[in-house]
């Protein structure tokens, strides 16, 4: 018979180990319970002698039960100093035969023998199939990819494979008769007591996952498996426990939530609203964005579908045709769709809305994930670059062509008026000459209505008194308008004088009384309004900044047949015009939009069908009096004696400026560039007036020709004339302060106005430049 003995006393152990051995029994003897189970683990045993008292405590009990669990089957005998009451309270070892210390050598052979006839012993109970059984049990468990440990109610360690030990990292000689906290954080060892207590109890304990930790103290997660271990009487003596490494699952299950939160996070941050709905269109997801951008609350809408939410009426039934050919490109393996539709906010306004929807499969359904974005403002910012870019179109086109158009009108309105006077007695050749002569005005304003509308025409500010110009304007009106349309003025009480080309804004204010007399066709009534504010930017809505400060506004007002709400945006456009076909130019608001806008003012339009139409203009308020040249503009000038010296490079146009000046009285001296004209300064030739086209070819234009000559000759005066000056002689198109400039195409009779302007100023050509 094999015995083991267990005392942690080496005086008690050798004694007992002699008495065995004495009466024929092969006895090992260890000093630890852990010492013990490594022996049971790895042989025999028929008897196990243990000591109730481990340094002083008592542990035998525990000792006992780890014992039952490593060897269901195996006799023991408790030797204690004690009584033998203490094992009484433990029904479970009423089998363990109690023996008191101190004892004599025959008293323990007496007990082995009463446990050897009560029963029999542990080699001799099992036959060889159970052996073998045994054995093959032992094996699957050493063989097992997972760990299997085992441990007594008092969660001491009682066995421990060979997946435990590569699991953890502690050799079962390591782990066998430790305590289970050895692989336990500090954390979750109440939670292991309190599954030992279901085992003791007999309740089931639920697969689970937990954090465990291995012998260099790494945490890990594992998935464990615990059951109660039975003696062959069916009394619950320990448990079992099965830990699947799940590290790598718990690391993917970390990387997906941490995944989840961060897609959930870049929806919550999202610029864009985030919706997500399934294929009926209900909607699952609502983001914080799509509450703001469309009104209703993640409550309000998970839930409701899609199409009674957001989509406008008149669209539901395309809405959701499109959900379903969505649905079909997306089984094709086609990308997802981008699109642009309105949207219905809760409080019933409409947004212009980009979407982009993607798709994924669940199951046999669908879920769409959908990003809203709010595109109102930048589409129409779009159009405003769009027609920005437009103008500057039509405006280079223009200017492209202006100078040599204009120097052809030039010739025409030139000769025209001597011709006329060559017939004045022929009323067949006069009435011909007369539509020639209208033709080129027509000619002259189209192109300077173009100019105009593309910020190009050179304007020449000073300023205005604009209600003296308004009442002006006004009273030329009456006519014009007709007796169908009272004309009614009012204007502030303070003098306001604006930084403005006064003949432009004039211009300006006669296209939209004709504007607002064609929308009154029964006749209705003109209103001209004018008063100083002070602006706000911030108030206007324009594809400009308008700084803050002082303004003249100007307001005329019809209570004509309104403007739709659709071609408000297209009014200024060129060549847009709801007039019947030769009815307009559709270049009178394009004009007055241009001349403000170059002007550093802002034009506004509100308007309703059937209530008439108000058109704003802000103009930036002058920091003087009103100027009195304005004045000297309509007086009728003749002609002189002086001496003037032309510059014009197009012959025809030389030829009949000459013509035109010698008719008015004038001396000339020609010459066709500037290069010529110096020739003529440096050669002594005695003038008193420069009169240069802007723009010639060579490497010197007018403005750097009068540079010169006022170096040569300080007193002589000068005069510009130019189809189209670019920016020779202005900055901003707004001609230079001092600068007289003689637009082409132009009469004798403005012709005259101007040179005497510029021959009796006092700045001479100290202002160019």
């Amino acid at each position: 018979m094999r015995i083991l003995v267990i005392d942690d006393e080496l005086a008690v152990r050798a004694t007992i180990s002699m008495a065995l051995r004495f009466k024929g029994f092969e006895a090992v003897a260890v000093e630890s319970l852990a010492a013990g189970l490594r022996e049971l683990n790895s042989s025999n045993f028929d008897l196990a002698i243990v000591d109730m008292f481990f340094h002083g405590v008592m542990t035998g009990i525990t000792a006992i039960r780890a014992l039952r669990e490593c060897a269901p089957i195996i006799s023991i005998i408790a030797i204690s100093g004690v009584t033998a009451l203490e094992c009484d309270m433990h029904p479970e070892l009423n089998d363990v035969k109690f023996l008191a210390k101190p004892f004599r050598p025959n008293e323990l052979t007496h007990a082995i023998d009463e446990v050897v006839r009560t029963r029999p012993s542990f080699a001799s109970e099992r036959g060889p199939s159970e052996e073998s059984r045994d054995q093959l049990f032992v094996a699957a468990v050493e063989s097992s990819d997972d760990a299997i440990i085992t441990k007594s109610l008092d969660g001491i360690i009682t066995g421990w494979n060979h997946a435990a030990q590569i699991l953890f990292g502690f050799a079962p000689l390591e782990a066998i008769g430790q305590s289970i906290d050895i692989i336990v954080p500090e954390e979750l060892r109440p939670e292991v007591r309190a599954i030992l207590a279901k085992i003791r109890n007999g309740d089931k304990v639920s697969h689970h996952d937990t954090v465990r930790l291995t012998k260099d103290g790494r945490r890990i997660g594992v998935s464990l498996s615990v059951s109660a271990v039975k003696s062959r009487s069916g009394a619950i003596i320990g448990a079992a426990k099965v830990a699947r490494d799940n590290t790598a699952k718990l690391r993917e299950h970390k990387a997906l939530l941490e995944s989840e939160q961060l897609a959930q996070a870049i929806i919550e941050s999202s610029l864009d609203a985030f919706v997500q709905f399934d294929q009926t269109g209900t909607i699952l997801r609502w983001s914080p964005n799509a509450e703001a951008m469309l009104g209703w609350s993640r409550d309000e809408a998970v839930g409701r579908t899609l199409r009674d939410l957001i989509i406008p009426e008149q669209r539901r039934a395309a809405s959701l045709q499109g959900l379903t050919t969505f649905l079909q490109d997306f089984e094709k393996g086609l990308p997802g769709w981008r699109y642009e539709a309105q949207s219905l906010r809760r409080d019933g306004t409409e947004i212009l809305t980009e979407f982009s929807l993607t798709a994924l499969r669940r199951d046999q359904d669908y879920i769409i994930n959908g990003f809203l974005r709010d595109i109102t403002e930048s589409r129409a910012a779009q159009a405003q670059l769009t027609q920005a870019q437009k103008m500057d179109s039509v405006g280079q086109l223009t200017g492209g062509i202006a100078h040599d158009f204009n120097n052809m009108l030039t010739i025409i309105t030139g000769t025209i008026e001597i011709l006329a006077t060559g017939v004045a007695d022929r009323p067949e050749l006069a009435g011909i000459a007369q539509l020639i002569s209208d033709a080129a005005d027509r000619g002259s304003e189209l192109t300077s209505r173009l100019l105009a509308f593309s910020r190009r025409q050179p304007l020449q500010p000073r300023a205005v008194d604009v209600n003296e110009l308004v009442a002006e304007v006004a009273r030329l009106l009456h006519p014009t308008l007709g007796e169908d349309i009272d004309i009614s003025v009012t204007s502030t009480v303070e003098a306001c004088a604006a930084l403005v080309d006064p003949s432009q804004l004039s211009a300006a204010i006669v296209n939209l009384a004709i504007n607002g007399r064609d929308a009154m066709p029964q006749g209705g009534k003109l209103e001209i309004q004018t008063s100083c504010i002070e602006f706000d930017p911030g108030d206007v809505k324009s594809d400009d900044d308008v700084p803050p400060g002082s303004y003249v506004l100007i307001a005329v007002s019809d209570t004509g047949n309104g403007i739709p709400a659709a071609l408000l945006n297209r009014v200024f456009e060129p060549f847009f015009t709801t007039k019947e076909a030769g009815a307009g130019t559709g270049l009178g608001l394009s004009m007055v939009y241009g001349f403000v806008k170059q002007s550093g003012g802002q034009i506004r339009i509100y308007s309703e069908e059937g209530s008439g139409t108000t058109f704003k203009i802000f103009l930036p308020k002058a920091n003087r009096a009103a100027d009195r040249t304005s004045e000297r503009m309509h007086e009728s000038f003749e002609g002189g004696t002086e001496t003037i010296l032309v510059v014009e490079d197009n012959v025809a146009v030389r030829t009949s400026v000459i013509s035109q000046l010698q008719l008015l009285g004038y001396d000339t001296l020609v010459a066709a560039n500037a290069a010529e004209a110096l020739a003529i300064v440096d050669g002594g030739a005695a003038f008193e007036l420069l009169f240069t086209d802007v723009i010639m070819p060579g490497p010197m234009n007018g403005t750097q020709l009068a540079l010169e000559v006022a170096g040569r000759r300080p007193k002589v005066k000068v005069l510009f004339t130019s189809g189209y000056p670019q920016n020779a002689l202005s900055h901003q198109g707004r001609i230079d302060p001092g600068v007289l400039l003689l637009s082409k195409p132009y009469r004798r009779a403005d012709l005259a106005r101007m040179l005497r302007l510029a021959l009796e100023s006092k700045t001479g050509l100290g202002a160019v430049g």
